[in-house]
């Protein structure tokens, strides 16, 4: 068993992972635990500018420390601001969840004196104490595999499951926001877009979802960012179907509290869709035929949400040409999202 490592009172741990938002989620789990088993500590996480805003009202996060990726490659003075903030911070240890090389670089030089990270990479030099475990072969679940670095730290209770708290006017907000597009009972989300991390399901089938959705009686939104919104509208036209939306109207704290009084998400593997698992909400999944995407590596996390893939067991298409999830039928989706709807109705009727 691995020694724990010298953590006094009030030390300062810092926890970094400043890549996709569906990432961050996933290291929630390590990040609260290490709150819980070192209460009389700072927990800091470092996260992109883009999905740090995720973190917010977390008690168990005590500092948010936003870095901006883009310009970290080129921006010199920007590298040298943040290496000065590194080391005014003054932290015992950083946990490299994603071990970033030019981050890692600054952890190095910043002198922190335990710098936790994987092993097997070029940059791993950066690190003093390095964790021997592959990802590629994609045995476990995302969250687990970053649990893994709890074996440099003191036992205790361990958290399993991602949590996004929201503030009641960011629900308020939302709900007016959904008032406005005609949304205000029992209601269902398509959300098409994705920042590209993973094979995604055509967005035209999801505007047909739409209508067969409606069909069956339900209520439905999409969802989406500003530059989805001319993407949605242009398949709505050649369709011809109406629908109600509310792309571009969301930050990602008001998306997350939209997420939160929605009945059923569905998504492609993405953000979204594991920002909808941590507030409770039940989501229909749609995943490629990939083991590098698949869903015991990348899953939403809970109990009773639904995922589908196409029928193919290993999908051979190249990167972003991927024809097997055209596979998947609006119809088969429709129905899972039909039937988890009336699931989770009738379980709240029973509460």
């Amino acid at each position: 068993m691995t020694k724990a490592l010298d953590i006094k009172p009030h030390d300062r741990i810092l926890i970094s992972r400043s890549d996709r938002l569906g990432d961050l989620i996933l290291a929630l789990p390590f990040v609260e635990t290490m709150k819980v088993r070192y209460p009389e500590c700072r927990i800091e996480v470092m996260a992109s500018l883009y999905a740090s805003p995720i973190l917010e009202n977390n008690d168990r996060i005590d500092h948010i420390f936003r870095v901006q990726n883009d310009q970290l490659i080129m921006d010199k003075p920007y590298k040298k601001d943040l290496f000065r903030r590194l080391t005014q911070r003054q932290y015992r240890a950083v946990i490299a969840l994603y071990p970033d090389r030019r981050v890692c670089q600054l952890f190095h030089r910043a002198k922190i004196p335990a710098r936790v990270g994987t092993a097997g990479r070029f940059h791993s030099v950066f690190f003093n104490y390095h964790l021997f475990h592959s990802r590629k072969s994609n045995l476990k679940h995302e969250y687990e595999y970053n649990l893994d670095f709890l074996q440099f730290f003191r036992e205790g209770e361990t958290i399993t499951k991602p949590r996004v708290y929201l503030r009641q006017k960011e629900i308020d907000f939302a709900t007016r926001i959904l008032q406005k597009a005609g949304i205000e009972d029992s209601f269902v989300i398509l959300h098409p877009g994705s920042r590209g991390s993973a094979e995604r399901w055509p967005a035209d089938r999801f505007i047909q979802l739409y209508q067969i959705l409606t069909q069956s009686g339900l209520k439905v939104v999409i969802s989406g960012s500003e530059p989805e919104r001319a993407m949605i509208d242009g398949i709505c036209a050649k369709l011809r179907i109406p629908v109600k939306k509310i792309t571009g109207e969301t930050d990602l704290r008001t998306l997350a509290a939209v997420l939160s009084l929605a009945t059923v998400v569905v998504a492609n593997s993405t953000g979204p869709l594991h920002v909808a698992a941590a507030v409770d909400t039940k989501v229909v999944g749609l995943y490629p035929g990939k083991a590098v995407m698949s869903p015991k590596r990348w899953g939403p996390l809970g109990d009773n949400h639904h995922v589908i893939q196409p029928s193919r067991v290993e999908c051979r298409c190249p990167p972003k040409q991927c024809r097997c999830m055209e596979t998947i039928t609006v119809e088969q989706v429709a129905d899972q999202v039909v039937s988890l709807f009336h699931s989770v109705k009738a379980s709240k009727m029973l509460r």
